[in-house]
């Protein structure tokens, strides 16, 4: 019983980008959600084609921001640090009179992501369907526009991706034992039952002969079929685990989605000297919006260096919370074959910039859902944090994430080097910059009453976390604040209570005050 060594080895690329990470993988639906957005709103749009769509924009939009909101809501569920309490809490319950131990920790936190998972599929299926619907019902004077542009750059990939999350909720509801295809998008919650030779971890629906060589399932119908359909099609319902996210949007002022009349500054002096192909000068066409801020640059003779190494590059870590386990059992694979071909270098090359063009992006949206930022001004935002405190961000995350590291074979053969061509990075936040972020942002960067909103935003949000670190302050054992001042404490945990990331964010706009 199972699949066929070909059906198996499609369900396993289908799946590959959850080796990633969770995080990963639903980023890549924010940012499909995004470029839609974006998209339907933008000049690139003819005329005609704006016209047609007037007719149902309303339904597009509504739709769109409950899918960007879910995406939102379960990158934050997903989270071990929400997971873990959720699944300790519930170990009692579940397990009375047996003390607690990681493999039923691990169970009970299987099952609460496979849950969070599946509502999460059924919710955004019934989304993109009625988008679908939408748009195949709509009139448009120009095919192409319809099928090209909305079908085949923007709905299409999004059922691709659903179609990645159903054969993983698959593989997790055969290991929980869900009898039935039809069942894992039930409305009920399944009741698994734990046993021990099971190990309950995301790698182990990586397994290879997974259906052959996995624990044996009766009635499992593996014909896919349509998921489960609420007729509650409003798409409202809350996230399994109910985490506040109003908490980080609270302190917006009431006129977000306007734009503040400009105010004006000082201009700038045209500059005198043209720049270094290494660097670049981000800034606007006042004083306020034209210092070091905005100016950013790398070493070229160190680069060039850098891209050396990935002629001799072995492995790389490109990941965004991937099973630790799984990923160093991958990486003693490639370690251990001798007639392991390499990638050609360029090939090797642009895998790299490419995970780091999809890491910045993942950054963006981790610190707009922390700092409570609104989508409209997500550009302008990013704009004002400048190429060098992006750089900052975005290593930050890198080293905190274990990831963005090469491996690379030393010259004696004997040793591998693993770093972060930091370089190879900074050249990259450029490279983003100049590509994405500059053609994104326009006359809104001079406005200066749009700056200081931001500035507000991000001082309310210092604001909150500072009182949450004097909450952690105060909770510490007295031992650990002994013989030491409340600066030297607030140093070395400041990172753990307030984010280093967001810290990043609040020297920018909080400890550096506009010069007009």
């Amino acid at each position: 019983m199972g699949l066929t060594r070909q059906e198996e080895e499609k369900e396993l690329i289908l799946i590959e980008d959850f080796k990633k990470g969770y995080v990963y993988f639903f980023s890549g639906f924010l940012n499909l959600v995004s470029s839609f957005q974006n998209y339907v709103t933008s000049g690139n749009i003819s005329e005609a084609n704006k016209r047609d769509l007037i007719v149902i924009r309303k339904s597009l939009d509504q739709e769109l921001n409950k899918l960007q909101k879910r995406s939102k809501d379960i990158i934050i569920n997903l989270d071990e640090k929400n997971l873990v309490p959720l699944a300790r809490k519930e170990f009692s319950r579940f397990f009375h009179g047996i003390a607690l131990d990681s493999s039923r920790l691990d169970f009970l936190q299987f099952q609460l992501i496979y849950e969070i998972l599946k509502q999460y599929y059924v919710e955004s299926f019934n989304g993109w369907s009625l988008i679908k619907r939408t748009v195949e019902t709509a009139e448009f004077n120009e095919m192409d526009f319809k099928m090209n542009q909305l079908f085949g750059f923007r709905i299409n990939p999004a059922f691709e991706r659903l179609n990645m999350l159903e054969a993983l909720l698959k593989r997790m509801g055969f290991i929980l034992r869900v009898e039935k295809f039809q069942d894992l998008f039930d409305e009920k919650p399944v009741k698994p039952k734990f046993r021990e030779e099971v190990d309950y971890r995301l790698s182990s629906v990586f397994a290879e002969d997974f259906y052959a060589g996995y624990y044996e399932v009766t009635n499992f119908n593996f014909v896919p079929t349509q998921p489960f359909s609420s007729t509650d099609n409003n798409s409202d319902a809350k996230p399994i685990v109910q985490i506040d996210t109003a908490k980080y949007t609270s302190n917006l002022p009431k006129d977000e989605g306007k734009v503040a009349p400009e105010v004006k500054g000082t201009l700038k002096t045209p500059p005198t000297q043209k720049l270094n192909s290494n660097q670049i000068d981000a800034s606007g066409k006042f004083t306020w919006n034209s210092n070091h801020h905005y100016l950013f640059q790398y070493d070229l003779a160190k680069y060039n260096q850098e891209r050396d190494y990935f002629k001799s590059t072995i492995n790389m870590d490109l990941h965004m919370g991937a099973d630790e386990q799984l990923l160093r059992s991958e990486f003693i694979r490639s370690m251990s074959s001798l007639d392991k071909k390499l990638k050609d270098p360029a090939e090797t090359e642009k895998a790299y910039l490419d995970f780091l063009t999809l890491f910045f992006e993942f950054c963006q949206n981790i610190v707009m859902l922390h700092i409570g930022i609104p989508a409209n001004l997500k550009w302008v935002f990013f704009f004002h944090i400048g190429p060098s405190h992006f750089y900052m961000i975005a290593k930050k995350f890198l080293t905190e994430a274990n990831t963005g590291f090469l491996h690379i074979r030393a010259p004696d053969g004997k040793r591998v080097v693993r770093l972060i061509p930091i370089e190879v990075v900074k050249k990259h936040v450029i490279d983003y910059w100049n590509k994405s972020l500059l053609p994104n942002v326009g006359e809104e960067k001079n406005n200066l009453a749009l700056l200081r909103k931001l500035i507000e935003i991000v001082e309310a949000k210092y604001k909150e976390a500072s009182d949450n670190a004097m909450v952690y302050y105060h909770a510490l054992p007295p031992e650990k604040k002994e013989n030491k001042s409340i600066d030297l404490v607030f140093r070395e945990h400041m990172s753990e209570w307030m984010g280093a990331a967001n810290i990043i964010v609040y020297k920018r706009f909080v400890k550096n005050p506009i010069e007009v």
